[in-house]
């Protein structure tokens, strides 16, 4: 019984300390009097199923609240373009956003970032290098 508990134990451990992965600064757009971050950790956001994250930051450098936050992206190719898919939710930290995204191929992006939150409402668009 003493094993199970320590095996517990050591696993939550563990969880724990995924949780706090390094993050690496992938972009920053300014809108406004916000900084739009994009977060991840690793070099660069993944083709395929992928996780980032995304902070919006005053002038002091404090996470701000934007509200719900949108996202979408598109791939220019001939005929029709590429669509790349996101699903985007506030995390336990206000003015910190949980990204989760599909694109089906590596290469240039041009991303949309949209957010309703009065009185710091807007969007920025961007390029990004998916790999």
């Amino acid at each position: 019984m003493r094993r199970a508990w320590i095996a517990i134990y050591a696993a939550a451990l563990l969880a724990a300390g995924c949780g706090s992965a390094k993050l690496t600064e992938l972009q920053r757009v300014k809108s406004g009097q916000l900084d739009v971050v994009v977060l991840s950790t690793h070099d660069a956001i993944k083709h395929g199923q992928d996780s980032f994250v995304i902070e919006f930051l005053s002038p002091d450098g404090a996470l701000v609240d934007v509200g719900d936050v949108r996202a979408s992206a598109t791939m220019a190719m001939p005929g029709m373009p590429m669509f790349g898919t996101f699903d985007v939710k506030k995390s336990a930290t206000p003015g910190r956003y949980d990204v989760t995204s599909k694109f089906d191929m590596a290469g240039t992006w041009r991303t949309t970032i949209e957010w309703p939150g009065a009185p710091n409402a807007g969007s920025v668009t961007l390029s990004s290098a998916v790999q």
